[in-house]
């Protein structure tokens, strides 16, 4: 994709100059944040890290066409970040090997050792109580757990760093496949369907999060076995019932979505010698 204005020819050149000159980054960051109305009294909008900081993100992304570059010393968020945050994409399972979800209870609906002193006695008490009233469904399971939202930005230093926001403790499901689907459908069409059922998510029950998908510890992408719907009870607990029962029928009808999806391409005859 080309770019709007051609691409200076002398810009690394004079990009070292100003990089050279606190004084000439701090201005620049200054005539950047005096564009955006109420940019200073904006919390973690960027106006308080150092003008070298700033503009070293900026002529980064400019040399390296990328944005989040430059979205990180701007609002301590890449672009991804910014998509996950306002619930327009789900959360990968364990992403880059970091645990979240955290299991505070195992399958039977017990507190696993070490989670009595962290967990609440009045949410684990709401839990269990769900967790009893629950329908049987297949390859189906409910817990209580932690887990947490993140955004990436620059220390004082320029270096990236990764910033834990939205700690929270509330009821996940666990809706299983019985083979990993990434082996039968192609990523597209699994974020596809995967997309459209958060936004029926988000319509129905606000700030609830999905689960799906996982990378390791080297951003490597793994095939994936499950979708999980976490409900906070800092946001459901008062309607927490109701809410698992939204929560279950969504859940639900996504992985059929993709169950058909898997079904319908195997019965396809292009698919049966050229593979999916």
């Amino acid at each position: 994709m080309s770019t709007i204005f051609p691409r200076e020819e002398k810009a690394e050149q004079i990009f070292d100059e100003i990089l050279k000159n606190p004084h000439a980054c701090e201005r620049l960051k200054d005539t950047f944040f005096e564009a955006i109305p109420s940019a200073e009294e904006s919390e973690g909008a960027g106006t308080d890290i150092p003008g070298t900081v700033f503009a070293a993100a900026l002529f980064t992304a400019y040399e390296n066409k990328d944005l989040s570059a430059f979205m990180m010393a701007v609002c301590n968020s890449s672009v991804f970040d910014l998509l996950r945050n306002s619930f327009l994409i789900s959360i990968r399972f364990n992403d880059k090997g970091v645990e979240n979800p955290i299991f505070l209870t195992d399958e039977n609906g017990d507190l696993l050792s070490g989670s009595h002193q962290h967990a609440c006695a009045k949410k684990y008490k709401m839990f269990h109580k769900l967790y009893e009233q629950q329908d049987e469904i297949p390859d189906y399971h409910m817990y209580m757990a932690d887990g947490f939202r993140e955004k990436h930005g620059y220390n004082e230093k320029g270096e990236i760093e990764t910033f834990r926001i939205s700690e929270h403790t509330g009821i996940l499901m666990l809706f299983e496949f019985l083979e990993s689907v990434t082996l039968e459908i192609n990523e597209e069409r699994s974020y596809a369907i995967i997309w459209k059922y958060l936004m029926k998510l988000q319509e129905q029950l606000p700030q609830a999060l999905m689960y799906y998908g996982r990378r390791d510890e080297n951003g490597v992408e793994k095939n994936t076995s499950k979708l999980g719907i976490f409900l906070l009870f800092c946001h459901f607990e008062h309607e927490m019932e109701k809410t698992v029962e939204l929560a279950n029928g969504i859940g639900l009808g996504c992985r059929e979505a993709i169950l058909a999806e898997i079904k319908a391409l195997k019965n396809d005859p292009k698919n049966k010698t050229a593979g999916v």
